[in-house]
């Protein structure tokens, strides 16, 4: 509750009787204290409170219980902050924790008494987040922050520690999860999404939830044409699939398909010369896909870190996210550090937010990597783990890393014409250095697998 002093002025929301009520709680019934633990010592008010469940969590976690006797004599041994006294002396005294028994209306209450007390706690942080976006609109004490800045402050709330602890899970229940998840995966549902390109799928385990996907490859191997191959037949197999392309509006990314699902050359109709044949193919493409389920696509990101978390998670709390495609993670920008695009600890940061981003949306995310120049200069141009750019940080993050290799980009006579090899270098979940190789279509630059398939779209 939110109470004004003899002046007028508003004191921050407390329950000061709540306080008291679970300390003593704990004090007359120590079975009380698993249902009350996870506070902060933070969430009380008044200081003396904090000073003496401080003392409790230290008497519990060394397997001493709290009575009356052992918390005084624990008190009394700690220094105060003011010199001669004892922490028993600034909690209040013994009177004062005698009290604290004697003003429990009901012990085994002691959980509701908790809620009250972490919710009041929650609006004093609340009040505080307030405050400070507050000093940061009008330029108190600092320079007024740019709109954008305050926005990414008010979308981290602080809240109480004590939620934090409610993603714990103990050994047994950790075992029993894992038990499932294997039942399920013999039982055929694997909550990994496919690529939906059956050569791929033989040797690559899929998108888990949580996981981080990077895609590398020099530039014209077809890394971005892959990505929006997986984002659409991911999306036919009813998922719902943001692509944000920071390099191409959704327009020319939908050429290419259109342009391979109509069977007209991606040349032609980029060049104008797409006949009314070709017009009319194009059209009745367009048509039938839009009967399909087809991946949304954002025109002109912004193309921060923070604005990108931003989308995700607003996407995600409306339902509409199970898989997140980025082209390509070089043009994500880190407020503060963009001055170097080959920045090695901003490209961390980033590699490390997306990563964040996949474990607490619960979703997977697929983000293209440009690979390292040097690769030019070998004999043998097939990608390797170290070809990442600045590639430590990354390649720690990356639960999958994937490369995309055409030899006929560097051999022209290569026996291997119009053949994509698919390079797992690193996958959590299946093998790793191993290859899938895709039909890679020129004309459309679109993949489709080598082994039989169904025509898609």
């Amino acid at each position: 509750m939110t109470t004004v002093d003899q002046l007028g002025a508003r004191i921050a929301p407390h329950d000061d009787r709540a306080e008291v009520a679970v300390l003593g709680g704990v004090l007359l019934d120590n079975e009380q204290w698993r249902n009350v633990s996870d506070l902060p010592a933070e969430a009380f008010q008044r200081e003396g409170h904090r000073i003496i469940w401080l003392a409790m969590h230290a008497l519990m976690q060394a397997g001493k219980g709290v009575d009356l006797v052992g918390l005084s004599g624990h008190l009394e041994r700690l220094p105060a902050r003011i010199s001669g006294r004892n922490a028993l002396d600034e909690a209040g005294g013994l009177t004062y924790l005698i009290g604290l028994g004697e003003s429990v209306p009901y012990a085994y209450r002691t959980a509701e008494y908790a809620h009250t007390v972490r919710d009041l706690y929650a609006r004093r942080l609340l009040l505080s987040h307030a405050g400070r976006a507050s000093a940061m609109i009008y330029g108190v004490g600092m320079d007024p922050q740019p709109t954008e800045t305050i926005q990414d402050f008010l979308a981290n709330v602080p809240t109480p520690a004590a939620r934090v602890t409610s993603n714990i899970v103990t050994g047994a229940a950790a075992d029993q999860g894992a038990l499932e998840y294997v039942r399920q995966l013999a039982a055929g549902h694997s909550p990994a999404l496919r690529t939906g390109y059956p050569d791929l799928d033989s040797e690559f385990c899929g998108f888990h939830p949580g996981s981080l996907t990077v895609l590398g490859a020099r530039p014209s191997m077809g890394k971005s044409s892959l990505a929006i191959g997986i984002a659409e037949r991911v999306s036919l197999s009813g998922r719902s699939v943001q692509v944000l392309s920071l390099e191409m509006k959704a327009s020319q990314i939908a050429v290419r398909q259109l342009s391979h699902a109509a069977r007209v050359p991606l040349k032609e109709a980029l060049n104008g010369q797409a006949t009314s044949a070709q017009l009319d193919r194009l059209e009745a493409a367009a048509e039938r896909r839009a009967a399909r389920n087809l991946p949304a696509y954002m025109d002109q990101p912004d193309t921060t870190l923070p604005a990108v978390e931003r989308l995700a998670r607003h996407l995600k709390d409306a339902g509409r996210l199970d898989f997140l495609v980025i082209d390509y993670l070089g043009l994500i920008s880190v407020p503060g550090r963009d001055g170097d695009e080959n920045d090695t600890q901003k490209l961390g940061i980033i590699s490390r937010g997306l990563k964040t981003l996949a474990i607490q949306l619960d979703i997977p995310v697929l983000v293209l990597h440009q690979l390292n120049r040097s690769l030019e200069a070998r004999q043998n141009k097939r990608p390797e783990m170290a070809d990442l750019r600045q590639s430590g940080r990354i390649e720690e993050d990356a639960d999958n890393i994937l490369f995309v290799y055409r030899d006929e980009y560097y051999n022209p006579n290569t026996a291997d014409l119009g053949v994509a090899e698919i390079i797992i270098g690193k996958q959590r979940q299946g093998p790793r250095k191993v290859t899938a190789k895709l039909k890679f279509h020129a004309e459309s630059a679109t993949f489709q697998s080598l082994a039989a398939e169904h025509a898609l779209l």
